[in-house]
């Protein structure tokens, strides 16, 4: 299957699409350039600002316009708003905040277990230049309830990765031997609150 993958906003957003293409890439579907060679795209959204999701709602039409077959949804301004997302003319599913670590497996009908992530180079989303820093995602979620802060709201509380998960991300991102001239020259850690990581632990 063809795959294309968009990401508006955060860095968060951005190592969580780097996961999707792994994964994708792992059982062997290809990532296009471009929504009008992709059967299946898949857009992760942002709410930080009303521009945001300004952008998030004109990044879906525009792929729907490219006429990809199905087209899913995820991120911040589809979870706080599901139904606006849902209604949108050619979304076909729309996947909240809380479920987006399983969207692959659960697109694809696959069990986790057989994503195989490490052997898959660091490659660039077709489409996009590779940057020389990886995204690597620490943490989701934030517990303190800031009352400017939307984002806490659509990424739920905090939930910290596993030191084993992060270093694998890190060690692909950064083994030349796996990566090639693609191997990260930096590594970023991300996350909603980075300052709460391990706490959950």
């Amino acid at each position: 299957m063809k795959i294309y993958l968009d990401s508006i906003g955060c860095r968060l957003n951005q190592s969580e699409i780097e996961i999707y293409a792994r994964q994708f890439r792992a059982v062997g579907h290809t990532l296009v350039p471009t929504a009008s060679e992709a059967d299946l795209a898949v857009i992760n959204t942002c709410t930080v600002t009303n521009a945001a999701d300004s952008d998030s709602r004109g990044k879906i039409r525009q792929v729907v316009r490219a006429g990809t077959e199905q087209v899913v949804v995820t991120g911040c301004w589809s979870t706080l708003n599901p139904d606006i997302a849902a209604q949108l003319p050619g979304v076909n599913l729309v996947i909240p905040n809380v479920d987006k670590a399983h969207l692959v497996p659960n697109l694809l009908l696959i069990p986790e277990e057989n994503f195989e992530l490490e052997p898959i180079a660091r490659e660039p989303i077709p489409g996009s230049r590779l940057r020389t820093r990886a995204f690597i995602k620490v943490q989701d979620g934030c517990d303190n309830r800031c009352t400017f802060c939307v984002t806490t709201i659509a990424r739920g509380s905090g939930k910290s990765r596993s030191i084993k998960d992060i270093l694998n991300d890190i060690h692909a991102a950064i083994n030349s031997d796996k990566a090639g001239d693609n191997a990260a020259k930096e590594i970023v850690l991300t996350g909603v609150h980075l300052g709460s990581w391990g706490q959950d632990l």
